[in-house]
């Protein structure tokens, strides 16, 4: 069984519009912040429209740059 991670959220959050607090529980705590403050921006910006919700971690993107 692999760990429930960022993605896995937001996949989740994608398909059906809503997220557990036992999934928040089991995220690690950078990626619950992250979550959090992507969820606060798409929600703001972009009038909670699914697609429009990042897939990827930025964080992990910038780790993949360097």
């Amino acid at each position: 069984m692999s760990k429930y991670q960022y993605e896995d959220a937001v996949k989740q959050l994608q398909e059906t519009g809503a997220i557990g607090l036992n999934d928040f529980k089991s995220l690690p705590y950078e990626d619950l912040v992250e979550l959090l403050e992507e969820i606060k921006v798409w929600c703001l910006y972009a009038n909670g429209k699914i697609d429009k919700l990042s897939k990827e971690s930025k964080k992990k993107k910038k780790k993949k740059k360097d």
